[in-house]
């Protein structure tokens, strides 16, 4: 069952604080947010994106996931919320070295484009190249949330990763509010 967001106790001046309202109010709601539901989850291989096409970005590796909304065997490249709220997400497409075209990223919501989270990049030469996307999204639970990944280099082209973090994709999702 998805944990639900305490929520604080209103009480009237002269109420007295008792131990069962201190534990099912104040002591739960700071319980809740010194442990918020995070998400962190990255690739260890490269993936191989074909040419003017976007693609879900598949995560095998997690460092954090609080909720257990990942997994590494179904659904690679999909968050699903466990605690509603609005959520910081961070994510990043790596690419592998390649000059032709422009890379893109974007985020989606239950396979929808959040507005304002696609970011398009162009390639430098010599380098890989990493398009970086950020902004909040609003879920609810089971929604869920996915990094596309986008190159026009004319053919496949794939993701880059040294098996660690650096130079890899990733998805971060961190609970901001309910």
């Amino acid at each position: 069952m998805p944990r639900i967001v305490p929520v604080m106790a209103q009480k009237a001046p002269g109420d007295l604080i008792t131990g069962a309202l201190w534990n099912a109010n104040v002591k739960a709601l700071g319980d809740f947010l010194t442990g918020t539901p995070a998400f962190w989850g990255y690739q260890s291989s490269a993936q191989a994106v074909a040419n003017a096409t976007f693609a879900s970005i598949t995560f095998d590796t997690e460092i954090i996931d609080t909720e257990g909304g990942h997994s590494t065997a179904t659904n690679t490249s999909r968050y699903v919320c466990q605690v509603a709220g609005t959520y910081s997400v961070q994510a990043s497409v790596c690419w592998a070295t390649n000059t032709s075209g422009f890379r893109a990223s974007r985020i989606t919501k239950n396979g929808t484009t959040v507005p304002t989270s696609e970011q398009i990049i162009a390639p430098v030469s010599g380098f890989a190249t990493t398009a970086f996307t950020a902004t909040d999204v609003a879920l609810a639970v089971g929604d869920y949330i996915e990094l596309g990944g986008y190159q026009s280099s004319g053919g496949s082209l794939s993701t880059t990763s040294n098996g660690g973090f650096d130079y890899t994709s990733y998805l971060r999702a961190r609970w901001e509010s309910n």
